[in-house]
């Protein structure tokens, strides 16, 4: 089975904050996430966001709904996607 990772976080330099806007009081994060649960291949889904303190949202939004995270560099989005797959056990990478 698959691994899905996506990643997310707060300074986006288009849109910030764009992670955590709001449509009809869900945040899009939480949208993606409840939506790629259902996926049937997934066997599990990680949020790869930074350790900046502006993405503990980020985290908090993961935590409250029991998805896995990990968090790392702001600068190197490659190596990030790196770091999050190699510390998550399972099939191959999806990223989303």
């Amino acid at each position: 089975m698959a691994v899905a990772i996506i990643q997310a976080r707060m300074t986006s330099s288009r849109l910030p904050g764009k992670v955590l806007a709001e449509v009809d009081g869900v945040p899009l994060l939480k949208y993606l996430l409840q939506r790629i649960s259902s996926a049937r291949t997934l066997e599990r889904v990680v949020v790869a966001t930074t350790i900046n303190p502006t993405d503990d949202p980020v985290v908090g939004l993961c935590d409250s709904m029991g998805i896995d995270w990990f968090r790392g560099t702001e600068e190197d989005v490659l190596l990030r996607y790196y770091e999050a797959a190699a510390r998550t056990p399972g099939g191959p990478i999806v990223r989303l």
